[in-house]
């Protein structure tokens, strides 16, 4: 049943996300204009559709004539990479690698082969995902509607001599994930714009596709923003790019930006956690739920941390 249930679940994470970050919205038009909830309800929904188009009618064109040129001269640059390769095979014969490299440049085109294919049933994908996002915002609509609804349907549950607990149970809930959820999504525009400039005034190529990658991988705490910095070093490997040293400069220099100024501001107590428990919760959460369990990952080990800290403050603790 969990199975079959596990879609509905992921369009439910995902909806109560996005109310999350929709919802201070909505409180703010109701005390400032004093507007009836279902007013300020359509009117922040509506803001929210307007912003989806116009970041649709913005990104989608520029990242589809990167992409699409980035997919002309991928051979390119994988005959650039192989070059690179037979070098680094020749600077590393004495430590018995060369073999495994052999063996990689020998699979490399089954591999792009198979590359091809993913990219093939993920563009099929889209079409579920297009239906997946029409059911999102139903969803984000209601949910918003009935937020305070829900949280007050939830207390109701819990017997009365506890619910000042629950009470306070929820306010750790709101304040790790609403926190972490807008405070990610401002370091990661600040991230990819910044990504994206940088690389542009270099003459870095797809400078606005590595930035929106950057941008998008900065979601992950620690993890994320290597892995986004490394299909822009393979490209560099190219003699019309900027070197690789300067690229991983960029990156570098980005993500200090990012820690010292950007994470401690923005996110606030959510990064009081250890940056060992950051990086386990995010493994764990990909193994159990992929890129949306990584997302979530730290905000749910704030909780954690919120009710332990909670419990510590209980009679039974203390006796």
């Amino acid at each position: 049943m969990l199975q079959r249930l596990s879609w509905l679940v992921g369009l439910l994470l995902v909806s109560t996300l996005i109310v999350y970050i929709l919802h201070p919205l909505l409180v703010f038009f109701k005390n400032r204009f004093r507007l009836k909830h279902g007013l300020a309800t359509g009117l922040v929904f509506i803001i929210f559709l307007l912003f989806c188009i116009l970041v649709v009618s913005l990104i989608v064109p520029v990242v589809y004539n990167e992409s699409v040129e980035l997919v002309d001269t991928f051979p390119h640059y994988i005959i650039r990479l192989q070059f690179f390769l037979s070098w680094l095979t020749q600077q590393t014969v004495n430590l018995d690698i060369e073999d495994e490299v052999r063996g990689f440049l020998l699979n490399l085109s089954d591999n792009l082969h198979q590359a091809v294919e993913y990219i093939a049933e993920a563009s099929i994908s889209l079409i579920g995902g297009a239906v997946d996002f029409f059911l999102v915002l139903f969803l984000v609509f209601y949910l918003l509607y009935d937020f305070q609804a829900v949280r007050g349907s939830i207390i109701a549950l819990v017997p009365k001599s506890k619910r000042l607990l629950a009470e306070e149970v929820l306010i750790i809930i709101d304040s790790n994930v609403g926190t972490f959820i807008r405070g990610s999504l401002l370091r990661c525009l600040i991230v990819g714009i910044v990504t994206g400039i940088v690389l542009s005034v270099v003459g870095m190529p797809y400078a606005f596709l590595l930035g929106l990658l950057a941008g998008i991988f900065n979601f992950i705490l620690y993890l994320g923003p290597y892995i986004a910095a490394v299909p822009a070093v393979l490209l560099s490997l190219s003699p019309l790019t900027p070197s690789p040293l300067l690229v991983i400069v960029i990156y570098v220099a980005v993500q200090i930006l990012d820690g010292m100024f950007l994470a401690p501001v923005l996110l606030g107590k959510v990064l009081k956690l250890k940056p060992i428990t950051i990086i386990a919760s995010i493994l764990a959460g990909g193994s159990l739920a992929g890129i949306l369990g990584m997302v979530l990952a730290v905000p749910f080990a704030g909780i954690a941390k919120g009710i332990l800290e909670l419990i510590k403050q209980g009679q039974a603790y203390q006796d």
